[in-house]
């Protein structure tokens, strides 16, 4: 079975979930796009995307594996979890706040 229902959760100081998200929709690709400041929001993105049947869901490179470990405890596994890393020598490019 081929996947066609994507959320992605982006993190910045000043998103807030209930103002900040949206979806891209096509007939064959569906994303789910949610903004958060805390750990305590992405956890309710995560799962709020559960109930729109949402397949996989990505994190952005904000996140720390620790804080992808407690979502992914929060969600109970229930679908993939994945977050955005990069090269160590593009970390030093990246000011995360």
């Amino acid at each position: 079975m081929s996947l066609s229902r994507y959320g992605f959760i982006v993190k910045g100081p000043d998103l807030e979930l209930f103002k900040h998200h949206g979806r891209i929709k096509s007939d064959g690709f569906d994303i789910a796009v949610a903004g958060v400041r805390t750990l305590e929001e992405a956890v309710m993105a995560a799962q709020e995307m559960l109930t729109r049947r949402i397949e996989l869901i990505e994190l952005c490179g904000g996140f720390s594996a620790e804080e992808e470990a407690q979502i992914r405890a929060a969600i109970q596994d229930h679908v993939p979890l994945g977050r955005v890393s990069y090269r160590p020598e593009d970390q030093g490019r990246v000011d995360w706040p």
